[in-house]
Parts: structure tokens; C-alpha cells; sequence
């Protein structure tokens, strides 16, 4: 082998260990840095002119560690992680709004108004108490408003956070796009890897399927639905509406108003609560404001006060909706009005007032008391919000297990890195030795001459 030839050798080794040690630094340097995939020189594509090699080095030299299939089922993950993270939230924040168990609760609250009408019962003929039954008949009716309004009131909160959802799924593809008009220009891994954190990042919105060809250019879909393809993006918009008093939020295509069928994510999740948690629960409060109030008034009509005036609802009446519901103008201006007797000139007669406190006994609302109505109510919520949390939880265990997969493999290790450094560094002072041999043979030859 001739001297040039050593010299030409030395050279390239020199370049490629130089590039290995460049990417391992680099590495090292990105270890902290989210999304960020290893670098590796692949040195087996590399000929240093034995054997015939050409000695070129190859147009892509460094190779992207990629755990391809963890990272796409991490993706799947992380949409359902995003669905049961975000129903733990809001379920436990639409169970705070009944305050339950508690004194504020609606189930203190009617237990009170019950043992009002039995004060009543044992002391008929009494003003100070007919004034008691009367406030807690007001604190009841404003129970139920307040309940109905606070869900009315976080589901709206919702539809405004769906709103902010959707403009940062617009945002992120958009994104995307962007990445990929400039992958189609210049392809880099450090666009790839950006890019890869942003699908992550949509994943936990809403449920996304990808597809990425052999230039890094991807397609994302929702529900085979193009979000983004290429240089092109169907921006999502939102579509709020209320009907019969029921808000409902829809995601839909801003070009074109075509629907969206979005069941994963935070987005499935809020769009899930508002249009059917939270409408399911505010009906069964409106069942049970309504069969309360119309028990009580069919009892409390038939009854005498102790002026012999009958004919009287307690409580207004022809209610659909739990925030209608309140104390008669009648009762609420004149508490005597209040009917303790089934007769009337019978001021000693309580049996008026212990029919309606045997109320909360009777099957009134949907073959169920009114306790066991509104306990089964409030068990369906706090079951939905120990299933979330169990889900959350469950789910959060097979993100973290893909994400150790995936990082096995495309995660930096500093102890591999340091070894593969030393490595490249011995073979860069090895090269480099030959090229001052290489020298010293010239030297020699020369002196010869």
C-alpha cells in the first residue's frame, strides 16, 4: 500500500470518528432535552478504502434511534391517558358541587325540611313553627336552584375550555404542517424530533391515527378524518348550541362543517361530560324537583289552615327544572297559610303536616323514595369518578411502560455515551498516529534520496 494511500486512509478515519465524536457530545449535551432521540454514526456505512471500498462516507452518516412501534402504541396510550385523566378532573369537580355528605348537601338539607313538617305535625297551632317549615321550604328550593345552576354554570365552563382545546389542536398541526413543508425542503432529525413531540402532544387532545412516508413527511387523521397531510390542514372548529335550554358542544371541520367523531383525548372527554354526564345528572335533579314539589302540593292543597283556608300549593306549581322550583308567592308572603289539618275548624289536627313528613317515606319519584332517588343519583356520580380514577391510574402504568420501552432504545444512557466517547477518541489518537507515521516514512524516505 502506498504512503498517499495510508495518508488518505488516516484522513477519512479521522473525519468519521470525528463525526462520532461530534454525535455523541451532542448526546450527551441533549440527555435532559424532551423528545430528543439518540444519535448514532453508523460507521459500518463508512469505507476507509479497504477491499476495494470506495472510501466515500454516506449521504446520511448519523442514524435517528427510533423504538418505532413503542412510540406509536405510546401515542395510542396517551389519547386514552388524556380521556380518563381529564373525566377524574371534572367528574370529581361535578361531585363537589353536591357537597355531599355534608350540611350544605341536599340530603341534610331535606332531611331539615322533613323534621320541619313533623315540629309542625307535634305543634300545629304554632306561627314560629309554620315560619321554620316555611325557610326550610325556601332553603330546599334554593338547594335545588343552586345545583342546577352550578352544573349549568361548569358546563359552560367546559365549552369554553373545549373552545381553547380545539384553537391548540389547530395550533399543533398546523405545526406539523410546517415541519413538513420544511422536511420536504431539507430533511433533519432534529425536525423529526420536534415534529414527534408535537403528535405526543396532540395525542393527549383527542384520537389521532399517523402515517409517515420514506421522506419523514407524515399524515395525521382523527377517526379517518385528514387533520393534516403534507403542506395541507382541516382546521377543527367548535359548534356550541343550546336547545330546550340543553347546551351541547360539537367539534366540527371548520372547512366545510362536517362533523368530527372524537372519543379519546381531554376533548373526548370534555365533549363527553358536557353532553352526557352532565345533562344526565341535571335531568334526574329535575325529576326529583318535580315529583317533590307536586307530592307536596297534592297533600298540602287537600289540607286547612287554622283559618279553614284549603286549596293551597306550598310550593310553585307546574315546575319542569330544578332551578324553577320555589315556595308559593302565597306561602312565601303569609306563613299561616301553611295546612296542618284534613278538616277544617280543626286547629289541634297536625294530620296535614305528618302526611307531608311521611312523604320521604312513599315511593314518589320513579318508584323510589326521594332519599333513594337522589342517593342512587349521587352513587352513579361518585362510582364514574372512582372508575376514572381507577382507569387514570391503570393507564398511567402502560404509558410509563412504553415510555421505558421506547426510551430503552432511543433514550440517551450517559454510561454509553462516555464509553462510545472514549472509544471514538482512542480510534480519532489512533488515525492520528498514522498519519504521523505515515509522516515519519516520508521523513525517512527523503533522508534516503
Amino acid at each position: 500500500m502506498s504512503i498517499s494511500r495510508i495518508f488518505d486512509i488516516s484522513k477519512r478515519s479521522l473525519l468519521s470518528h470525528q463525526s462520532a465524536i461530534n454525535t455523541t457530545a451532542k448526546n450527551i449535551a441533549n440527555v435532559n432535552t424532551e423528545g430528543y432521540k439518540r444519535r448514532r454514526v453508523n460507521l459500518s456505512q463508512l469505507g476507509f478504502g479497504f477491499s476495494g471500498l470506495s472510501g466515500s462516507m454516506s449521504p446520511k452518516g448519523v442514524d435517528r434511534i427510533r423504538q418505532q412501534f413503542a412510540e406509536s402504541q405510546l401515542w395510542y396510550e396517551n389519547q386514552n391517558l388524556g380521556k380518563y385523566r381529564t373525566d377524574e378532573m371534572l367528574l370529581t369537580r361535578t361531585e363537589d358541587i353536591y357537597g355531599e355528605p355534608g350540611d350544605s348537601g341536599l340530603a341534610n338539607v331535606l332531611t331539615e325540611f322533613w323534621n320541619s313538617w313533623n315540629d309542625l305535625a307535634n305543634n300545629p297551632e304554632s306561627q314560629s313553627v309554620r315560619s321554620l317549615v316555611r325557610d326550610k321550604g325556601v332553603l330546599l328550593a334554593n338547594t335545588f336552584n343552586r345545583l342546577h345552576s352550578d352544573l349549568k354554570n361548569f358546563q359552560k365552563q367546559i365549552s369554553v375550555d373545549v373552545q381553547e382545546k380545539v384553537k391548540q389542536v389547530n395550533r399543533l398541526i398546523n405545526q406539523i404542517r410546517t415541519i413538513n413543508e420544511q422536511m420536504g425542503v431539507s430533511a433533519s432529525d432534529d425536525l423529526l424530533d420536534q415534529r414527534d413531540l408535537i403528535i405526543s402532544e396532540l395525542s393527549q387532545l383527542l384520537n389521532i391515527e399517523t402515517r409517515e412516508n420514506q421522506d419523514g413527511i407524515v399524515t395525521v387523521s382523527t377517526s379517518g378524518q385528514i387533520l393534516v397531510s403534507g403542506s395541507d390542514v382541516n382546521e377543527l372548529d367548535t359548534e356550541v348550541s343550546t336547545q330546550d335550554r340543553a347546551l351541547s358542544v360539537n367539534v366540527i371541520f371548520k372547512f366545510g362543517n362536517r362533523p368530527t367523531n372524537i372519543t379519546s383525548g381531554e376533548l373526548g372527554s370534555m365533549i363527553g361530560v358536557i353532553n352526557e354526564h352532565i345533562p344526565e345528572q341535571i335531568d334526574q335533579l329535575n325529576i326529583l324537583a318535580k315529583s317533590l314539589s307536586e307530592r307536596v302540593n297534592a297533600v298540602h292543597s287537600s289540607g286547612y289552615n287554622l283559618d279553614g283556608i284549603t286549596g293551597i300549593d306550598f310550593f310553585k306549581s307546574g315546575i319542569t327544572q330544578a332551578d324553577e322550583l320555589k315556595v308559593s308567592d302565597a306561602v312565601l308572603e303569609d306563613a299561616t297559610l301553611i295546612a296542618t289539618s284534613a278538616a277544617a275548624e280543626e286547629a289541634g289536627d297536625g294530620s296535614i303536616a305528618q302526611s307531608i313528613f311521611d312523604i320521604q317515606f312513599e315511593s314518589v319519584v320513579q318508584n323510589n323514595t326521594v332519599a333513594d332517588f337522589y342517593n342512587s343519583l349521587i352513587s352513579r356520580v361518585g362510582g364514574r369518578v372512582k372508575e376514572a380514577a381507577f382507569l387514570s391510574n391503570s393507564q398511567e402504568m402502560v404509558v410509563q411502560n412504553l415510555q421505558n420501552e421506547r426510551d430503552a432504545v432511543s433514550g440517551v444512557s450517559l454510561d454509553e455515551e462516555m464509553t462510545k466517547l472514549i472509544e471514538y477518541e482512542r480510534a480519532y489518537q489512533a488515525a492520528a498516529r498514522m498519519i504521523s507515521s505515515a509522516d515519519e516514512m516520508i521523513q525517512t524516505v527523503l533522508n534516503l534520496v
